[in-house]
């Protein structure tokens, strides 16, 4: 099936065709057809990188009318970034359909999105909640005449605290709106949703593709956390062409971390919460450009980031979901391109590699970081090949390639060494003190153990897995109680550490006495210098997130997820 079987109107199809579109992705052969053609709510899951924005954008511009000048649709989502693609891929989908899209979110000028409100009566909002929500009570912002709401990266939306702010959004609609919503995944908070406020939604479920993708090479490394900015940076020097995400759990580490990369020299780009929107702007253009070859990034600020030939994704540490690692990974290895994805992680989270092997029904293989001696060769290869134009240009144009007169000084100095004796020269000028620093370089990650895989390749049986995991868990709960994160919790930062004189006792007591919960409930306490982790019941975790008034030791702090 292609494009021109979904009946879509001849501008569309026009707009398709000059995207370079040719064959629909699995989620928009299963929603298009039907958004088009029904009049029904709809719930698609799906991964991050599948080609939903056009599943739900390309039947939108279709049901809308472009002689109506009121909103007639809002679109939801968690971040600026994804708010400012979805916006794009309408105004190219859109090209000839005569319709109106406005962005609208925070970090941006209220006037200029007020402005666009009165001016071009946009048909079509793109939003955060946020944003939304502060429009709206100023009056400017009216949702009463609007007939459809697109929540996209649902389950990311209500993980980010936006569930009261979404709930209020969508009670300012009409009883007869239509409800399309878009999620990876489908926790407990997302299907209450579905229950309350969806008709009788039409259910589809793509995932199969990006738990198995054959074209990304899956490879882990294990080294003490205090050794990984080590361990990446070995990695990154030995793949220089890499043009890839390093994703990071919280907007703290992915700042020290590219304050670090920068420091020791390497071209990276950053993206986070604390990020100013212009800034967010030019970063996220020069990575899609490829001017960077890197971006380092948390999973919410990942979110807008839609590039198709990134050859590598790295996690700095394993994401805290299951479901989070499969979206990671999904970011490479698109459009029948091969890719790598690479995790470097603490010995002590070794049996999460276990469980995320499980999940996705394939082995991740343990690797050893580069030695040596391969640092060096892929050192002077990628020198080598930096000089290939020159190299090309100087043969290609022989006596009349142009030199500054002061070559002749060059030439005089050198002329009476033989080229093996000068090719010494510039080895030793261009290498030596780039070499060196490598040879003090010591081991530091684990040797990989012989192993089988934990799952059957065929015949896979995830309830008979679960129940003898389970049964694992339970015998050896009191040796991996202070690693293992327990099921029902919700692993959060704390922007406090032991530097700033925190201790157990102080943060067991503030923060049960505050929050409602016991001691005992407050599980896994891992205490850096100037921050923490630890973890809550998942049930209490959005509500805790909510406070803004948490004190511990006398000092205001802030508790957010760890991503």
């Amino acid at each position: 099936m292609g494009f021109d079987d979904f009946n879509l109107n001849t501008n569309l199809l026009k707009a398709v065709k000059e995207q370079g579109f040719t064959d629909p992705t699995d989620i928009q052969s299963a929603a298009i057809p039907i958004l088009l053609n029904g009049d029904v709510d709809f719930v698609g899951q799906a991964q991050t990188g599948t080609g939903k924005t056009a599943a739900f954008v390309l039947p939108l511009l279709q049901k809308l009318d472009p002689s109506s000048k009121h909103i007639q649709a809002l679109i939801l989502t968690p971040t600026r970034e994804l708010t400012y693609q979805i916006r794009e891929e309408i105004s190219k989908l859109g090209k000839y359909s005569n319709l109106t899209s406005l962005a609208i979110f925070g970090g941006s000028s209220y006037i200029q999105q007020i402005r666009g409100l009165k001016k071009d009566k946009p048909q079509i909002i793109v939003g955060t909640p946020g944003r939304v929500i502060d429009l709206m009570e100023q009056g400017i912002l009216r949702f009463n005449r609007a007939e459809f709401v697109v929540l996209d990266e649902a389950d990311e939306m209500l993980n980010m605290g936006f569930l009261e702010d979404v709930q209020k959004i969508l009670s300012s609609f009409e009883n007869n709106k239509k409800m399309w919503m878009y999620a990876a995944t489908m926790p407990p908070p997302i299907l209450n949703l579905i229950k309350k406020e969806f008709r009788n939604p039409e259910i589809i479920n793509i995932k199969k593709k990006t738990l198995s993708n054959e074209d990304i090479e899956q490879r882990y490394y294990v080294v003490k956390e205090k050794y990984h900015r080590e361990a990446l940076c070995r990695i990154l020097d030995s793949e220089p062409s890499m043009y890839g995400i390093v994703f990071c759990r919280t907007r703290l580490e992915t700042r020290d971390l590219a304050d670090a990369l920068l420091s020791r020299g390497y071209n990276i780009e950053t993206l986070h919460g604390e990020m100013g929107q212009a800034q967010r702007n030019v970063s996220m253009a020069r990575f899609k450009k490829s001017k960077t070859g890197l971006m380092i990034c948390t999973d919410v600020a990942a979110r807008g980031i839609d590039v198709n030939n990134l050859t590598h994704v790295i996690n700095y540490g394993l994401p805290q979901d299951l479901e989070s690692y499969v979206h990671r990974i999904g970011r490479t290895g698109r459009a029948g391109m091969k890719g790598v994805a690479i995790s470097i992680l603490d010995p002590k989270s070794l049996y999460r590699i276990r469980r995320i092997e499980n999940f996705i029904r394939k082995k991740i293989d343990h690797c050893r970081l580069p030695s040596v001696k391969d640092l060096k060769s892929s050192l002077v290869c990628s020198e080598v090949k930096n000089l290939s134009p020159v190299i090309g240009a100087i043969v290609e144009k022989g006596d009349d390639f142009k030199l500054d007169e002061t070559f002749k000084i060059f030439n005089e100095n050198l002329e009476n060494f033989s080229k093996h004796e000068l090719l010494k020269i510039m080895f030793t000028w261009k290498f030596k003190q780039k070499l060196r620093r490598y040879d003090d370089m010591s081991v530091i990650d684990e040797a990989p153990k012989s192993r089988e895989p934990r799952f059957k390749e065929n015949n896979f049986n995830r309830k008979n897995l679960n129940n003898k995991n389970n049964r694992n868990n339970r015998n050896n709960s009191n040796r991996r109680r202070t690693h293992e994160s327990d099921v029902g919790n919700k692993r959060l930062f704390l922007n406090m550490g032991k530097g700033d004189g925190l201790n157990l006792n102080f943060l067991l007591n503030d923060l049960a006495r505050q929050t409602g919960l016991r001691r005992n409930q407050i599980r896994n306490v891992y205490m850096k210098d100037r921050f923490s982790f630890l973890e809550v019941p998942l049930q209490h975790a959005d509500k805790i997130l909510q406070r803004k008034d948490l004190m511990i030791n006398n000092r205001k702090v802030r508790l957010e997820y760890s991503q």
